[in-house]
């Protein structure tokens, strides 16, 4: 049973994974696949407490997919997140409920809060209203700047690890490669398993550097440039190209310029400095 387990978890075809029927840890009931990624699969669970106990949890589990299941450091990643997302608590930033390693196939897991809504990443932008721009401008700024306030580098700030749930909160979601502010160390070959998507992430992170708050701050200001232009930041002599058919206002202009360079000493997660952008922009046009 537990061989097919390892199996399915490498196929990738909806029939194959509505398939899988798996009990971890005696607990956790694997249904259908809903989202896949570089290192993790994510599938929806049902908890057999549940039924004992008459509840609803709205969980999902995370596990290891086809290329890292075998990698020796997988376990060592899970329980990072775990431990990074326990040490969060932001009505922004998803919630963890468990980490364990099933007994009889040692393959690790994450339990995490269900999350009804969509990927950044999965909605145009081009029919977006001004508000949600802007409430997803403030939203992650806040965040992330609470984030580093913990000591904590996402490293993988992107639309596909943002959630808009049904009533429109902003959810950061994906802290599997994060890493601790004090210690750079991490477990995995960050640039071998391009665990991070160049069109969002900073010069020096393509170049093989590791993730520091600075391209956390690139990161988010690459969302921000695409939400307000609607294309993504294209770079020149370490200068983010601002033509004239971008028509924003010249306060955005500057913060844009500001933490989209190449020179990463000059980013800044300040948000006071940008209150104006958010009281004003409403009535641009």
């Amino acid at each position: 049973m537990m061989n097919d387990l390892l199996k399915n978890i490498k196929k990738t075809s909806k029939k194959q994974d509505s398939q899988i029927k798996n009990i971890f840890n005696k607990r956790y009931v694997i249904k259908d696949k809903i989202a896949q990624g570089g290192l993790c699969d994510v599938f929806l669970v049902e908890d057999i407490y549940d039924f004992h106990f008459n509840t609803n949890s709205n969980i999902v589990i995370k596990l290891p997919n086809a290329t890292t299941i075998k990698n020796k450091d997988i376990s060592s990643l899970l329980f990072s997140e775990y431990k990074f997302l326990r040490e969060l608590n932001h009505p922004n930033i998803v919630k963890v409920y468990d980490f364990g390693i099933d007994k009889k196939t040692k393959i690790p897991y994450l339990i995490l809060e269900y999350i009804e809504g969509k990927l950044l990443n999965d909605i145009s932008i081009f029919n977006m209203n001004k508000s949600l721009k802007i409430d997803i401008f403030k939203t992650l700024l806040n965040t992330v700047k609470y984030i580093h306030s913990k000591n904590i580098i996402h490293a993988d700030i992107n639309p596909s690890n943002i959630i808009i749930d049904n009533n429109n909160k902003i959810i950061l979601i994906d802290f599997g490669i994060s890493l601790s502010c004090n210690n750079n160390s991490i477990h995995l070959d960050y640039n071998k398993v391009k665990a991070y998507n160049p069109k969002y992430s900073a010069p020096e992170i393509i170049n093989g550097g590791i993730p520091t708050e600075k391209s956390d701050i690139y990161s988010t200001a690459a969302i921000v440039f695409e939400l307000f232009t609607l294309k993504t930041p294209v770079i020149r002599n370490n200068k983010i190209i601002l033509d004239n058919s971008h028509t924003i206002p010249f306060y955005l202009k500057k913060w844009l310029n500001r933490n989209l360079s190449a020179d990463s000493s000059i980013r800044t997660i300040n948000f006071n400095q940008y209150y104006n952008f958010f009281t004003n922009f409403l009535h641009f046009n």
